[in-house]
């Protein structure tokens, strides 16, 4: 599932900066590298077998979480005025839409990623 879950965060990451990154603003493009770089690491450590979070796993992590709350946020941001006028473009809908699913999958290939890292510190 990790290893699916890090070709299909690979895969939307490119969509999304290849459609729709126009301003190229460091935040953004540095989000995507980061989740790039966060899904290369994962790949990487199932090809090993070995999960265990060095101090660059938790860099990448929590930057593509702040990054996906850079999502969230101007989601929110395009949603309400959506709501108030009653009014929402096929574009629009369309953007919301890929931003959900790739929001969802970077939080639960974090998630899953640190539960494996965690066991096998454990262990």
């Amino acid at each position: 599932m990790l290893q699916k879950l890090s070709y299909f965060n690979l895969i939307l990451a490119i969509i999304y900066l290849l459609v729709y990154l126009k301003s190229g603003t460091f935040n953004s493009t540095a989000g995507i590298f980061v989740i790039i770089v966060f899904s290369w690491l994962c790949l990487r450590s199932y090809q090993l077998d070995n999960y265990k979070w060095k101090i660059w796993h938790y860099l990448t992590g929590l930057w593509s979480l702040y990054f996906i709350g850079t999502l969230v946020y101007g989601a929110i941001n395009i949603i309400s005025p959506a709501i108030e006028y009653d009014f929402m473009s096929s574009d629009t809908a369309t953007y919301l839409t890929i931003s959900s699913i790739f929001v969802l999958t970077v939080i639960i290939q974090f998630a899953v990623y640190l539960v494996r890292g965690l066991k096998e510190q454990r262990a």
